[in-house]
């Protein structure tokens, strides 16, 4: 499976237009986007960022929005934030199809410690299956993330919200760093929804004696990642493999480019470059 990094493990270390140069000096030709804010959604500024791409030989497989700014409130009863709500994701969308990317990764609605209101699956399933279609219509498919302190923080819910949403393009992004953080094996999810993941974000992490975990970088902490490929490829996994890394994590780039080659050694194929 072809090997990319994801634009959040450089975030502030530089600004998002800044990023292409850098990433095809760690020898990438793929990579997903983190955009940060709403000025990064606008028109003008994705067509610098699709000019810089194209300079650096760089495609663009997914884009991943600070989603704690609208997407909350496109689950909202309020029919004014979803309204808003939904002029932003379109926006996104826009974007997306503009940079050429396939997919959306979203975080969906926050647990709220557990206690979110309103949040019923007879609700959430018409609600996502709606952006479903209206991702579809822009050629992008919405890929719902597992999040340790969002709905989507145990292999049951995606079971739950496809059965809700009957959406035959509904599809799924797998984070392993953010799968221990919610107190399981990355495994557990690809064997509720391996058949709908069309996404990987990796990052190794240490489990604590007291159940937590801890973000390391791939190649010094305890997954199993070729464990994981292998299950992926059972269930005939066919998406690219992102490093996403947090930009704290690491003090060089050269650091970066190990972690990269070493996910690189794990998940790309006999005869794939």
């Amino acid at each position: 499976m072809r090997v990319g990094i994801s634009t959040a493990s450089l975030f502030n270390r530089y600004e998002l237009e800044d990023c292409p140069p850098h990433l095809a000096a760690l020898g990438v030709g793929l990579c997903e986007l983190f955009l940060n804010t709403f000025s990064e959604y606008r028109e003008d500024f994705i067509g610098t960022l699709k000019r810089r791409l194209d300079e650096n030989n760089l495609a663009v497989y997914s884009v991943h929005p600070m989603g704690t700014q609208y997407e909350p409130q496109l689950f909202s009863i309020h029919h004014r934030q979803r309204e808003d709500a939904l002029k932003i994701f379109t926006a996104v969308l826009a974007a997306a199809r503009t940079l050429g990317a396939r997919c959306y990764v979203m975080h969906g609605p926050s647990s709220l410690g557990g206690v979110a209101k309103n949040m019923e699956m007879t609700r959430l399933g018409p609600i996502a299956q709606e952006l479903c279609e209206l991702a579809a219509s822009y050629g992008v498919t919405l890929a719902w993330e597992n999040v340790s302190w969002c709905l989507f923080h145990t292999p049951e819910f995606g079971l739950r919200l496809l059965e809700a949403t009957r959406a035959d393009d509904l599809r799924f992004t797998l984070d392993v760093k953010q799968a221990a953080r919610s107190g399981y094996s990355p495994l557990a999810f690809v064997d509720a929804v391996g058949e709908r993941l069309v996404n990987l974000h990796l990052c190794d992490y240490r489990l604590l004696p007291d159940g937590r975990s801890v973000p390391m970088m791939p190649g010094q902490g305890e997954c199993d990642f070729c464990a994981l490929k292998r299950a992926l490829l059972e269930k005939g996994y066919g998406g690219p493999a992102f490093l996403e890394v947090y930009s704290d994590m690491y003090k060089t780039e050269a650091e970066l480019l190990e972690s990269l080659l070493y996910i690189k050694n794990c998940f790309t194929l006999p005869g794939e470059a």
